[in-house]
């Protein structure tokens, strides 16, 4: 497989430098973008009454690169190397086709995941726009609006942190997106429309034994649909962007005899510009039921933003997180400061961050604190 696998790159590589845009001394056409990421960090956690756990760590981070080449005004490709966070590597396949007619124009993308592997697919969508409307069919990501400030590194206690619902997106998101641009104020209204009987969408019968709950609990075909609008206003130095979403399951079935399931979410986010300075606040809360287990975690958080100029910038935040839990809620009080800066030169920049968590609950196996500092380089090019 690895034989193999080399020797699909080795073809890869050699049909990208045979391709039009490469011709002639590697082409006029040929841009290459990428990104290194290393870092140094170190964390203290410690459970309540437990002992403390530190470790140190040199750690490798996102390694990308991008060769996108233009074959001609309306069609381009690129092939996209992957490697994040130290995770499984990847090679994948983009193509980009366009074509205008006065103030109309259509986008058609796909993107070929994991070529060298198993293929599958990323974003792949046919988009029309005008002036003032875009209309968007297929797979793919829905914006995000979360702003936490700089955050280089936030605490979280080992195996019972309580994390941040930032990410109000419906996932994977299959269905039609309408952008309307209305100058300052900017609405997009997104309606998922997929079919699924697998992971978190998908509904469960009571399994053979009648009982909810149980591990013979069987997921069936679910038909998934709901809304997500997105509403985004500039007011003078203000920016405010308010989300929401709800999600419909329904069985494919009609007679299948299923649990209960619903899922919706909210999120308002504010920032205002001050001169160098930009001070933000936002609340996100989500509501799950599965059965008898209903959770509404929460995040309230804010932050200050500094620029000090020469490409020096310098933070603070904070996040008040909670589990949504119906018994033995917990709740992790976050602080962190950060300082960005050049090295060596401004391509490269340099993020320092240091950060504390304390989190409480009656139950004391959800209750603990963190602490720790990273240092991470990272450099895009």
């Amino acid at each position: 497989m690895k034989k193999f696998k080399s020797l699909m790159l080795a073809a890869l590589a050699s049909a990208a430098l045979a391709a039009p845009g490469f011709a002639g001394g590697h082409g006029s056409n040929l841009v290459m973008t990428g990104e290194v990421v290393v870092g140094m960090k170190m964390t203290n956690s410690t459970p309540d009454g437990g002992d403390t756990t530190t470790v140190q760590d040199t750690y490798i981070g996102d390694v990308n690169a991008k060769l996108t080449s233009a074959v001609n005004d309306s069609a381009s490709y690129a092939f996209e190397f992957l490697k994040d966070d130290e995770g499984a590597g990847k090679v994948s396949f983009e193509m980009t086709g366009t074509a205008t007619s006065g103030d109309n124009s259509i986008k058609a993308f796909a993107d070929l995941s994991d070529i060298t592997g198993t293929t599958g697919y990323g974003d792949v969508y046919i988009q029309g726009s005008n002036k003032t409307m875009t209309v968007k069919v297929g797979k793919f990501g829905g914006s995000e609006n979360y702003g936490g400030g700089l955050g280089y590194y936030r605490a979280g206690v080992d195996g019972i942190g309580v994390g941040n619902i930032e990410h109000i997106l419906v996932d994977p998101f299959e269905g039609v997106e309408v952008d309307i641009n209305a100058g300052d104020i900017q609405l997009e209204v997104a309606v998922p429309w997929l079919s699924t009987s697998a992971g978190g969408y998908a509904l469960m019968t009571d399994g053979a034994d009648g009982i909810a709950g149980t591990a013979d609990d069987a997921a069936v075909a679910t038909n998934v649909t709901g809304i997500r609008p997105n509403i985004k206003a500039a007011l003078g130095s203000a920016n405010i962007s308010a989300t929401f979403y709800t999600l419909s399951f329904n069985a494919q079935d009609g007679g299948a005899d299923t649990q209960d399931k619903s899922d919706t979410a909210f999120q308002l986010m504010g920032n205002v510009a001050t001169g160098a300075a930009t001070v933000g606040l936002g609340y996100t809360s989500k509501t799950t039921k599965n059965h008898k287990t209903e959770l509404t975690p929460s995040t309230l958080n804010g932050f200050v933003t500094v620029a000090l100029g020469g490409g020096q910038t310098v933070g603070a935040s904070f996040d008040i997180l909670g589990d949504g839990t119906e018994d033995d809620e917990a709740t992790a009080s976050r602080f962190s400061a950060s300082y960005g800066m050049p090295f060596f030169v401004e391509a490269v920049t340099l993020k320092l961050g240091v950060g504390t968590t304390t989190q409480t609950s009656d139950d004391k196996t959800k209750a603990g604190s963190a602490s720790g500092f990273e240092a991470e380089w990272s450099y895009g090019f």
